[in-house]
């Protein structure tokens, strides 16, 4: 990032966890001005001030606003780790944004949307962006391996593993089991993905021929969106088998049959948070290439 390069610049750094550190910390060292609000513990420091008093003051003149990537909820309030208050991004709070101000979130919401109108933000999902998924897909399969071995009570080494998705996020994962020398098993509905997987050295099949398989693996890790886990599947599993969810809600698993079938069931979403550090790093990375795309004076520069 180019030194001072976004000097005379405020950005406001709005809930989520200790990823937003580094998103304050960069913020800095490119020379902007860092408003806080979301009570993360070590935000003072990061930021170089003290918490602003309310979200309406973090907001006030900032041109870049920065929201974490696990998004808005249900509730329409922003995902807030380290505080029960709900921060709720109304049209109210946005007026006070600098003008052609850029609201970075997970994903666009009805709601946020309907905010931001009548104000000069624009509001900007990049939770898909795929430099960024690639990028989070690395502490993503560390998390796995971690949980697998949580929840397991044999080693990886040997042991027989189903990985279900082969997009941004999937392969990596299966990598990852693969260098801890499980025999990996990779499962797709995309041909090519699979053709893919294939000259990778990976034993590759199609969900459709997946059911008549699955007895043979002892760790199942999914990271395919949608609900591809069905009953009928999970009962042609082992008793014993333990099935790691790596998606967002609502999940790609049957819950609720995994758990009257007594199968073994961790949800391990959000595992890029795991290493807030480097997470936030790549975070803030591709947040300022979105920035400079949008803005004509950065281009130039």
């Amino acid at each position: 990032m180019p030194e001072n390069e976004l000097k005379g610049w405020t950005v406001a750094v709005i809930g989520g966890d200790t990823r937003m550190l580094e998103h304050m910390r960069q913020a800095r060292r490119a020379g902007a001005n860092v408003q806080h609000y979301g009570n993360v513990p070590g935000a003072e420091l990061a930021a170089g001030r003290p918490q602003s008093a309310d979200l309406a003051e973090a907001i006030n003149g900032a041109r870049i606003i920065s929201c974490p990537i696990p998004g808005i909820g249900t509730d329409d309030a922003v995902y807030a780790k380290f505080t029960d208050e709900r921060l709720r991004l109304t049209a109210e709070v946005l007026r006070g944004a600098a003008p052609h101000a850029l609201l970075f979130t997970c994903w666009e919401t009805p709601q946020t949307l309907e905010w931001a109108k009548g104000t000069s933000v624009t509001v900007v999902g990049y939770a898909d962006d795929d430099e960024l998924a690639i990028l989070h897909s690395i502490p993503t399969a560390e998390g796995a391996v971690r949980t697998a071995i949580e929840h397991t009570e044999d080693t990886l080494l040997g042991m027989e593993v189903l990985c279900i998705g082969l997009g941004r996020v999937g392969l990596t994962v299966a990598d990852a089991f693969r260098g801890m020398k499980s025999e990996v098993t990779v499962a797709a509905r995309n041909s090519t993905q699979l053709a893919r997987a294939r000259t990778l050295g990976f034993e590759p099949v199609h969900l459709r021929e997946l059911q008549e398989k699955l007895g043979r693996f002892a760790l199942v890790v999914s990271s395919s969106s949608g609900r591809t886990i069905t009953r009928e599947m999970l009962s042609a599993t082992k008793p014993d088998v333990v099935l790691i969810d790596l998606c967002s809600p609502p999940g790609s698993i049957d819950f609720e049959s995994a758990k009257g079938l007594g199968r073994k069931v961790v949800w391990a979403r959000a595992q890029a948070g795991r290493a807030p550090r480097s997470s936030g790093y790549n975070e803030w990375q591709v947040l300022m290439r979105l920035v400079r795309e949008r803005t004509p004076e950065l281009q130039s520069a």
